[in-house]
């Protein structure tokens, strides 16, 4: 941009000094005008160019602190992208941080309710189990009290009928 202002500067300058040359003839071709109204019309020339050196210089004085505001902005923006940068990442690292812990959270209280449900699942077997035993042990103690009740009727059955049979067989022979 420096190299843009200052083509721009030298093209101003040559078209100054182009200027004066043109102004110098017309004022040389003028020999007819008294010399004191020359004299005053070179004293507004003078008085004119000075204005425009001045204006010209006030115009780059202008455009100088232009560029320095631009690069002033431009480095107050880079510098608020940094910071804004900087801000993002930390944040993200806070989440990101935060993410992970609450996913270590997650996976104690999923390890904590599972080895609960694995005990209560162990528990339960057991319980079960017992429970089977009991009902197996009390099914086969039914199961003995009713078969020894079936022996001793049957049997107490088998001695009615023999002795039945046998005061029959003595009754009958009797006879």
């Amino acid at each position: 941009m420096e190299q843009k202002e200052q083509g721009f500067v030298r093209s101003k300058e040559i078209k100054k000094r182009q200027v004066e040359p043109e102004v110098k003839q017309s004022e040389e071709q003028e020999p007819s005008t008294p010399p004191a109204k020359n004299e005053q019309l070179a004293s507004s020339l003078d008085h004119i160019q000075q204005q425009a050196v001045s204006a010209y210089t006030a115009y780059i004085e202008a455009e100088q602190q232009v560029a320095n505001a631009y690069k002033e902005n431009e480095q107050q923006v880079e510098d608020a992208y940094k910071n804004t940068e900087t801000q993002a990442k930390r944040i993200y690292a806070e989440y990101l941080d935060q993410s992970v812990k609450i996913r270590e959270e997650s996976e104690q209280q999923i390890k904590k309710v599972y080895e609960e449900s694995i005990a209560q699942a162990t528990k339960n077997r057991i319980e079960a189990e017992l429970q089977s035993k009991k009902v197996y042990n009390e099914s086969i103690a039914q199961a003995s009290k009713v078969c020894e009740e079936s022996i001793t009727q049957s049997w107490q059955t088998r001695k009615d009928t023999m002795d039945k049979a046998w005061l029959i067989y003595t009754k009958s022979r009797k006879l």
